[in-house]
């Protein structure tokens, strides 16, 4: 069957809203442009289209209302047959990768389009992913204690170079927000929480948000953390967690916040294409983690201690794998801390990756 190019539909049906097309824009531009990078912006915009050509060729229309599971189901099966004899028209992680985005973009326009989309015909599928589960990323307990080291530091990577300087304590580059970005990392491996979580907490979700207050209380959480599913969560923050958090709010967050800034996390003042409520975006936060994997790297002569690139879900991969140690594996709780339902993605986490299992069996 012929495949109808995306631009003809979108001739086909000006003005009309129950259309794939119109909210697939909508979603494009209102949580992918700006959030991924270009190539990854590129390739969610194409894997969708292709859905959407699919349903047009099949349906004959793309109305949103006629979306179900039967149809979402046919397009992976048109993708990756299930008969083992049949060709594949893409490998099965390339399905996947696919399946991942259409189900991203289906959860969206349930919430925000609930009279055309009344369920999430994506929820609860399990024949997309053909894949065994995927490999652990945690990082070794030595990986761990030279990250820390590191993170105990950052000022220094961020101070100005050159003669004027040499002998003296020299100061820090003006963009940079070395106390923020401890923090970021802390939270990060102390709680397990994605990044799109991370860059969406405000202040008042910090107990407490006080400075002296978290440098002198025993414990401190972030509370109403939206996760998947609209689900609502509650995380404790560890020591370093709350020692980094009151540096930052004292001495940086002033720096860059203006009275009506809900953000826990602000992007420096000084950043060109800041948001006007100065929240920091996704991508920021992989620069971050990367430089710090980099500075990391340079300083370990053992290849086996090098970690990069150092990315905010091998984090939340460390933060599960111990976990499931100090729990002897409890499935409810590391179903309620990480989010997961899913028993394949559970066991994920409760094995240490494989050139770790490896080294063990060579002792």
């Amino acid at each position: 069957m012929e495949q109808v190019p995306i631009q003809n539909m979108e001739a086909l049906f000006q003005g009309d809203t129950d259309r794939l097309s119109y909210w697939k824009e909508m979603f494009m531009n209102e949580e992918i442009r700006g959030f991924r990078s270009p190539d990854i912006e590129k390739k969610i915009n194409m894997q969708l289209e292709r859905f959407i050509s699919f349903f047009f060729n099949k349906i004959g229309h793309e109305k949103v209302t006629a979306v179900t599971r039967r149809e979402v189901q046919a397009w992976i099966d048109y993708m990756h047959s299930p008969n083992p004899d049949d060709p594949k028209l893409f490998a099965a992680s390339t399905v996947n990768n696919h399946w991942a985005h259409l189900s991203l973009f289906m959860g969206w326009l349930h919430q925000e389009a609930p009279n055309l989309l009344p369920t999430d015909p994506t929820k609860g599928m399990k024949g997309a992913y053909m894949l065994p589960a995927p490999e652990a990323r945690s990082y070794s307990a030595e990986q761990v204690v030279s990250l820390i080291n590191i993170c105990d530091r950052l000022e220094r990577f961020h101070q100005l170079k050159g003669r004027r300087w040499r002998g003296l304590s020299a100061p820090l580059n003006k963009r940079a927000r070395p106390k923020r970005d401890r923090a970021i990392f802390f939270i990060l491996l102390a709680t397990g929480i994605r990044r799109a979580m991370l860059i969406n907490l405000n202040l008042d979700q910090l107990e407490p948000n006080d400075p002296a207050r978290l440098r002198t209380s025993r414990s401190a959480r972030l509370v109403n953390i939206h996760g998947k599913g609209r689900s609502l969560v509650t995380k404790v923050l560890s020591s370093d967690a709350r020692k980094a958090l009151a540096d930052y709010l004292e001495f940086e967050r002033p720096l860059d916040a203006d009275p009506e800034m809900k953000a826990l996390f602000l992007t420096g003042k000084d950043v060109g294409n800041r948001k006007s409520n100065g929240r920091m975006n996704v991508l920021q936060v992989n620069r971050i983690l990367t430089q710090i994997g980099e500075w990391h790297d340079a300083e370990q002569m053992d290849e086996d201690r090098k970690i990069s690139p150092l990315r905010p879900h091998d984090l939340r991969h460390t933060y599960a794998f111990y976990l499931s140690e100090k729990t002897n594996g409890n499935p409810y709780i590391l179903q309620a801390e990480l989010g997961h339902r899913n028993d394949q993605y559970i066991g994920v986490y409760t094995r240490s990756p494989s050139k770790y299992r490896e080294k063990y069996h060579e002792s």
